[in-house]
């Protein structure tokens, strides 16, 4: 079971006081939070798409982030995940690994 990030204000917490690292498909911010686990946003922009497809991304990565979070040790971070135009055209196995490595690099920093 994953943490949803859902108010305005922890996003624009995250985004003014976080970091970020980006890949072709995707942006991650990150910033420490003072719980004991970690709390994860979604973002899909509105140039991505209709609302069907934005909603089907969101949960794409929200079946990801489940996937993986065995392999990822908590560090208690609020992290939001922001989907770029190119993914539109990525397949499941592509936009995994490209989360996966991205969500490594913000665990091992």
């Amino acid at each position: 079971m994953i943490t949803i990030l859902k108010k305005n204000e922890e996003f624009q917490i995250v985004f003014e006081k976080g970091h970020s690292i980006h890949n072709k498909y995707l942006v991650v911010y990150f910033h420490q939070n003072s719980f004991s686990e970690n709390r994860y946003g979604f973002c899909v922009g509105k140039k991505i798409g209709n609302a069907v497809k934005r909603n089907y991304l969101k949960r794409v990565l929200k079946e990801i982030v489940r996937n993986i979070l065995g392999n990822i040790t908590s560090r208690s971070f609020d992290i939001i995940i922001v989907a770029k135009y190119p993914i539109l055209n990525a397949k499941y196995n592509e936009i995994e690994s490209s989360l996966t490595a991205l969500l490594k690099k913000v665990f091992n920093s």
